[in-house]
């Protein structure tokens, strides 16, 4: 039997090898996908408060709404980066969810820049298949990039600024 942790870690795995089909293959029908901004995830003290739920400043930036718009993003993140990769994995599992600490060791594939970021993920499954994934991260590191917004990210970005959400 697959656990919410194998299906998670597959998940990050797939990501990482560009696969979209084995991505789409994690994820239930109706996923959603937020980004929260957060500075917390570069200390093991703020990974800690975060998986406590203790969000404190963190605030959504992004959200997607099916496996579609999730998978639209993935393919345009996986095109945006080479290698697109998480080092130093860390995985609890608390409250029902699955927690990825990793940090990002990505190149920019159009300008060569290398881009550096740590996030914090948390993953809710549900009858075998990823359910919800709420990502955290310095949302100003990767805007620092300059990269155009895709159609998937505009979208993502626009309806979180219209749906401000309350902390997870």
């Amino acid at each position: 039997m697959v656990t919410a942790l194998d299906l998670a870690q597959r998940y990050i795995a797939t990501v990482e090898e560009g696969d979209l089909d084995a991505v789409a293959a994690t994820l239930s029908d109706d996923v959603v996908q937020f980004f929260m901004h957060s500075r917390r995830t570069t200390t093991a003290k703020g990974v800690a408060q975060i998986e406590a739920g203790d969000q404190g400043r963190a605030f959504n930036i992004a959200e997607l709404r099916d496996k579609t718009e999730v998978l639209a993003y993935t393919k345009v993140l996986i095109a945006k980066f080479d290698p697109l990769v998480w080092r130093d994995h860390v995985w609890n599992e608390a409250d029902g969810a699955v927690w990825f600490h990793g940090k990002g060791d990505m190149v920019t594939s159009r300008s060569g820049r290398a881009y550096r970021n740590e996030y914090v993920t948390r993953f809710d499954v549900k009858d075998g298949k990823i359910v919800r994934l709420v990502e955290y991260a310095d949302g100003t590191r990767y805007l620092a990039l300059r990269i155009p917004p895709s159609r998937a990210e505009a979208r993502a970005l626009v309806r979180a600024l219209g749906n401000l959400r309350p902390q997870f």
